[in-house]
């Protein structure tokens, strides 16, 4: 029989280099011996999580932000593992205890067993049997959009996701870990992974053929991957898109819609509809932010807001920073600047006192990092997405939209000091 299964190349993942996907071992190695220790990184997942979901547990001094993109690597040659040693996946991934053994071996420290088998391929097939590579990636992004902004709504605080995740989690560096001290991959099939198979029967041979169409896991395909932000056609705009000459007044008028909070807020839930199924239905969601009537307001007023900016850097000739083919999501320090206009104090995440000092060229830099056809076609698409049951549908167009995310909230933070400078106060940044 043909084997169909694409051949895993560096431009699938974010982080992981050609030579790292040829020999997991190796990255395990230089992982383990001058990264960092097993036992630190296991508390560091424990840290991240902690962060994430509860405000008051966020270390002020800590690199999350460097750690988080650390974890998402680790996910990725993880993934590069269950690929390459062909495992499969299980029918109940958080049925982690099934018989007294196990609940020994896990309380003593000893080991993850299933059925008193210890084998780390079950744990790596549990980790991405729960969700597919590209759902993790979106857990990790929530993670490290959650560290930045200091909101406390990750997994939309639903603690039994939470506890989840942290347990896949720090199971999956476990076994990573035991794989390192083995010093060689696991088996193309492990013993107890025929038998938990073998009690699955029918099942799994159904879930294996739909889960990659359901999630859309694979998308290995060249000519498809070409193409992000590349658009066979330019997006055709809503005629309803009116052009707005650029005015201090003009700006404030933005903020008159709500204020900087508000603003970035919507941004967030904007992102999260996109990017995550069935996102939008206000009638399944608390927050009023997944409305179809507020994501059509907030795609013109951004687009509006953007194109106004563009069009005055041009007739200013600002010169801009090329923007690095390459770039990934951006690792900032864990400082916030805090500002006071009249009564109301606001944090700025996004922003750095360079840009402060340069403000109209800072944003002129941001909204050049995307040409005029890009913009169309990203915010175009986080639009039809928010508006649509599906998620995502280009994954690899989609690991790059928190890059986006912060682009845009880094834009109107800048945008909101350009429209108030004369009133507003800025305070010492804070680590």
């Amino acid at each position: 029989m043909k084997n169909t299964q694409k051949k895993l190349k560096a431009k699938h993942f974010r982080y992981l280099s050609k030579e790292y996907i040829e020999d997991p071992l190796k990255y395990l190695e230089d992982f383990y011996e001058q990264e960092t220790y097993h036992h630190y990184f296991v508390m560091e997942i424990n840290l991240l999580i902690n962060a994430a979901s509860n405000v008051k547990m966020n270390c002020p001094n800590s690199s999350l932000g460097y750690n988080t993109k650390k974890l998402i690597t680790f996910v990725e040659i993880a993934y590069v593992i269950f690929k390459k040693c062909n495992l499969k996946k299980l029918k109940n991934p958080l049925n982690f205890i099934q018989c007294v053994s196990d609940y020994w071996n896990y309380v003593s420290g000893e080991c993850f067993s299933v059925n008193d088998i210890e084998s780390p391929e079950d744990e790596i097939s549990r980790f991405f049997s729960h969700q597919s590579l590209g759902q993790w990636y979106e857990t990790l992004d929530e993670i490290w959009i959650n560290i930045s902004d200091r909101n406390g709504d990750f997994l939309g605080n639903e603690g039994n996701n939470i506890l989840a995740v942290r347990e896949l989690l720090q199971r999956l560096a476990i076994s990573l870990h035991k794989i390192y001290e083995n010093k060689s991959l696991p088996d193309i099939i492990a013993n107890n992974q025929e038998e938990i198979e073998h009690e699955e029967s029918q099942d799994q041979k159904s879930l294996e053929q739909t889960d990659s169409i359901k999630t859309k896991e694979e998308p290995f395909d060249d000519a498809v991957e070409n193409e992000i932000f590349s658009p066979k056609k330019q997006v055709t705009l809503p005629p309803w898109l009116a052009p707005q000459p650029f005015s201090i007044k003009a700006i404030q008028d933005f903020f008159s819609h709500g204020c900087l909070d508000r603003w970035k807020e919507h941004i967030k839930y904007w992102h999260k509809a996109a990017i995550t199924e069935n996102c939008f239905w206000s009638a399944t969601k608390e927050s009023p932010f997944y409305g179809g009537s507020t994501l059509l307001f907030n795609y013109s007023c951004i687009y509006t807001l953007l194109e106004m900016f563009r069009n005055e850097a041009d007739l200013r000739k600002i010169e801009y920073i090329v923007k690095d083919p390459n770039q990934q999501i951006l690792i900032r320090d864990k400082v916030s600047i805090t500002i006071v206009n009249k009564n109301d104090k606001f944090h700025l995440s996004h922003t750095n006192t360079e840009q402060l000092e340069n403000l109209f060229p800072s944003i002129a830099n941001l909204i050049n990092q995307y040409t005029k056809i890009e913009w169309d076609e990203i915010l175009y698409d986080w639009l039809e997405y928010g508006l649509s049951k599906e998620a995502y549908a280009n994954e690899d167009f989609s690991n790059q939209t928190l890059l986006i995310y912060e682009t845009l909230i880094n834009l109107v933070e800048l945008a909101y000091i350009l429209a108030y400078e004369n009133e507003i106060e800025i305070l010492d940044a804070v680590a």
